[in-house]
């Protein structure tokens, strides 16, 4: 059985709204840059154009404006742990707000397995 001309015209339409839709989220969370609003909510400067916690922030902010407050339910029953769904939907609106998580080593400069405290050389004085 072959569907309506009409009825597929529309699904059709529906789908590529959709594709268009989620191509313009993905290139929104990881090909543009920062605005120079996402630099002040971050805390960073103007020249950074990818700050780090730009995209959890972004990520955020879909969350705190698209997803029904059922969401949080199911996000807090995915942690396994004892979190409320309130305090899911507080820390979901506190980084859409810049309040993003410490940013990992690598963005501060240092390679991912030294810390500050390592030194150099060696680190154990032998007897002989």
């Amino acid at each position: 059985m072959k569907l309506p001309f009409t009825l597929r015209l529309a699904y059709h339409g529906f789908r590529a709204t959709m594709r268009a839709g989620l191509l313009f989220l993905c290139a929104w969370l990881f090909l543009i840059p920062a605005t120079a609003a996402d630099n002040v909510a971050l805390g960073t400067s103007e020249d950074i154009r990818y700050p780090p916690g730009l995209r959890m922030m972004r990520v955020a902010q879909v969350v705190v404006a698209v997803a029904p407050p059922r969401a949080y339910d199911l996000i807090a029953i995915g942690l396994r742990r004892d979190i409320s769904p309130l305090m899911v939907r507080i820390a979901f609106t506190q980084m859409a707000a810049g309040y993003v998580l410490p940013a990992s080593p690598r963005a501060n400069g240092l390679p991912a397995n030294r810390s500050d405290r390592d030194i150099e050389g060696p680190r154990f004085i032998k007897v002989d």
